[in-house]
């Protein structure tokens, strides 16, 4: 049975096979696969056995056991779910969902997969597991059980954590499980856009657009994982499945599926191995835990977990922001937030502050904020800094998650 192919070989053997060298995942700046979905035909590897941080690439499993409670009548997707303050205080990318809200599971599970909400993902694991440790538990065993041996779940979403891990290969085979098993919800994985609540967003998944014949799957991003990207496309009746991990950027991402898409595409399937043919081993190249692959900027900087210090990257801001300007040296920021701070003592109970670095054409700026505040505060404290006549912009989660948004 082709779900039943979908095991680990040995990396040499399969080298032998495909002509290709094996990375190790220590020096890899990426790894990937290629498979062809009809049969299970391994198109193209390299280092496909690696562990790697899967980052957003999570939901798909999220996703994929939501598809089975569903087939169990455990749930449906008109089922309404209340949105609990854990799963609305999460770290962006988020949709925005309020502690309180009620929306249905189709709603929950297209917000998860086209904007990769965290809040979306956290709502659908509580509504399934009772809680997002219990559905992590569910989400590792499940994965071995659909032979992702060397997959490991922590969370729903796929934000940072060192237990968290998974292969190109994995990701290949939930993709695989997901196509043959539920074809009936595979257009999920395909919307442009999401609207809830009278409020729409659109697909952060651009391959969608960029590619001829690519109609779905799902992206991922940590400093940690690089740019992540699993792709299925189909041509003159054809479907391949792509798996990208480590990309540098977005254009990297998108650039490296589309040469591996292409390359699959160019060649029959019949001439390369099958999965299920290579031996349950892992080789020697590809033990060891995953890389940590992008430094510089955000990704350079450490983020203390003590809920005091100063957040100084975009993945760690959560709520509502103010921001009070940009400034040429880290020093302006931290006074001016010090500053504000003391200004806005008694108009606002919570905030923490952050800086946050960009750079421009070559100028260098340093962004002050306090952030962590519901929409209410944030209002207030700009009202009280412009009452002085002072800077102040309110930035909901949706703009301070942006990476195009102009406070940037």
């Amino acid at each position: 049975m082709l779900l039943k192919a979908l095991r680990l070989w040995a990396w040499p053997v399969l080298a032998v096979f495909l002509g290709l060298a094996a990375a190790s995942p220590a020096a890899a700046r990426n790894v990937s696969v290629l498979v062809d979905a009809k049969d299970g035909t391994v198109l193209r590897a390299d280092g496909a056995n690696a562990l790697w941080y899967p980052a957003s690439l999570t939901k798909m499993m999220t996703a994929f056991l939501v598809f089975e409670a569903a087939k169990a009548g455990k749930l449906h997707f008109a089922d309404k779910i209340v949105v609990s303050a854990n799963a609305a205080g999460q770290s962006p990318t988020k949709f925005g969902l309020k502690s309180g809200q009620k929306i249905t599971v189709e709603q929950a599970l297209t917000a998860m997969i086209v904007v990769s909400g965290n809040d979306a993902a956290v709502a659908l694991a509580e509504a399934i597991g009772g809680s997002e440790e219990r559905f992590a538990q569910m989400m590792t065993e499940t994965a071995h059980r659909i032979g992702m041996t060397r997959s490991e779940f922590r969370n729903a979403s796929g934000l940072p954590h060192a237990g968290q891990v998974t292969t190109a290969r994995d990701m290949a085979e939930l993709a695989m499980h997901i196509l043959e098993g539920y074809p009936e919800h595979y257009h999920f994985f395909s919307k442009r856009s999401v609207t809830i609540a009278g409020r729409t967003q659109q697909s952060v998944n651009g391959i969608l657009s960029s590619y001829q014949g690519a109609d779905g799957m799902k992206t991922g991003f940590t400093c940690g994982s690089g740019y992540n990207l699993v792709a299925s496309a189909k041509r003159n009746g054809r479907r391949l499945i792509g798996v990208v991990l480590g990309g540098s950027n977005r254009g990297e991402r998108a650039s490296l599926m589309t040469q591996l898409l292409n390359a699959g595409f160019s060649q029959p399937a019949s001439v390369k191995p099958k999965l299920k043919d290579m031996a349950i081993k892992v080789a020697a190249e590809d033990q060891g835990p995953p890389p940590t692959l992008l430094k510089g900027g955000d990704c350079d900087k450490r983020v203390a977990e003590d809920g005091n210090s100063t957040i100084t990257s975009t993945a760690r801001i959560s709520g509502w922001g103010v921001v009070f300007g940009a400034f040429p040296q880290k020093a302006l920021a931290e006074s001016t937030i010090a500053t504000m701070k003391t200004k806005l003592k008694g108009t606002i109970k919570k905030g923490r502050p952050a800086i946050i670095q960009r750079t421009w054409e070559g100028l260098t700026r340093y962004s002050a904020l306090l952030v962590g505040l519901d929409q209410a505060e944030a209002g207030k404290a700009c009202k009280k800094v412009w009452a002085e006549n002072g800077y102040c912009l309110a930035l909901s989660p949706a703009v301070l998650s942006n990476p195009d948004a102009e406070w940037r």
